[in-house]
C-alpha cells in the first residue's frame, strides 16, 4: 500500500527520522517504540488531567507527546529500515495503538483545565471520522492518506503541546460540563468545517474510483459521471 503525507512538517520530519533510525541500538525493536510511544501518551494524559491543581505538569505533557510521536513515528520506519516488515501485523498492531493513544490525550483534554469534556468530543469526533474514512480509503484506492489540509499526526501533536502550554498563560479554565462557551463555539465551528471539507474530499474520490473502475471495464468515460451520482446518493 501507497503511503501519502503531504502535511506541512512531512519533509522536515523525514529528514530527521532518516538521521534517527541508524542510531537507533540494535536490540531496540519496532515492538519496543510502539509501547515506548503507548507510555508517552498515557503519562501525557495522566498530566493533562494533574493540570487542574498544577501547571507544573506541563513539561510531563510535552515530553510525553513527544516520546508518542518518537515511538509513532519511529516503529514502521525502523521495521522498513531493518528489513523487517510485518506488513499484516505492523499495520494491526500500528493503528490499534495510534487509536488508543488519539483517544486517551484528546479525552484528557477534556477533564483537563483547557478544554471542556464538549469541545474535547467534538475533537474526538473529528478524530474518528477521518480515521474511519483513511481506512475507507485505503481499502478503494490502496493509499494510506496519511494528512488532510497539511495536519498530520505530528502537525497535531504540536497543536496539543502549543495549546496547553497557550491555554496555561491565558489562564483558561474550561468548565466540564455547563454550557458552551466561547471557545467551545469555536471548536464546534472548526469541527463543522472539517466534516464539510472531508466531505468534498469523498465526493472527489468516489468521482475518481467511479472514473476508474469504468475505464477497467472499458465503458466510456462520461458513463463515470452516474456511477459518481449512484455513490453519492448511496
Amino acid at each position: 500500500m501507497n503511503r501519502k503525507n503531504s502535511s506541512f512538517l512531512a519533509h522536515s520530519e523525514q529528514k530527521l527520522i532518516q538521521w534517527i533510525l541508524p542510531r537507533i541500538p540494535a536490540r531496540t525493536t519496532s515492538l519496543h517504540l510502539t509501547g515506548f510511544g503507548m507510555v508517552g501518551s498515557f503519562a501525557a494524559a495522566v498530566a493533562l488531567i494533574g493540570c487542574n491543581w498544577s501547571h507544573l505538569w506541563l513539561p510531563i505533557v510535552a515530553l510525553g507527546i513527544s516520546i508518542n510521536w518518537f515511538g509513532d513515528s519511529l516503529d514502521g520506519a525502523l521495521a522498513r529500515f531493518r528489513n523487517e516488515e510485518r506488513p499484516r501485523f505492523g499495520f494491526l498492531v500500528d493503528h490499534t495503538c495510534d487509536l488508543f493513544s488519539t483517544i486517551m490525550l484528546i479525552v484528557a483534554f477534556g477533564f483537563s483545565p483547557f478544554l471542556s469534556l464538549v469541545a474535547a468530543l467534538s475533537v474526538l469526533l473529528c478524530y474518528l471520522l477521518f480515521s474511519s474514512y483513511t481506512y475507507i480509503r485505503a481499502a478503494a484506492h490502496h493509499v494510506h492518506q496519511m494528512s488532510y489540509l497539511g495536519l498530520g499526526g505530528t502537525e497535531f501533536r504540536i497543536l496539543m503541546i502549543g495549546w496547553s502550554y497557550l491555554a496555561a498563560f491565558l489562564e483558561v479554565r474550561q468548565p466540564l460540563v455547563n454550557g458552551l462557551s466561547g471557545l467551545d463555539i469555536g471548536i464546534l465551528a472548526l469541527a463543522a468545517i472539517a466534516v464539510v471539507a472531508l466531505a468534498t474530499k469523498a465526493i472527489g474520490d468516489a468521482r475518481d474510483v467511479a472514473f476508474e473502475e469504468n475505464m477497467g471495464l472499458g465503458g466510456a468515460p462520461e458513463l463515470a459521471q452516474d456511477d459518481v451520482g449512484t455513490a453519492v446518493a448511496l
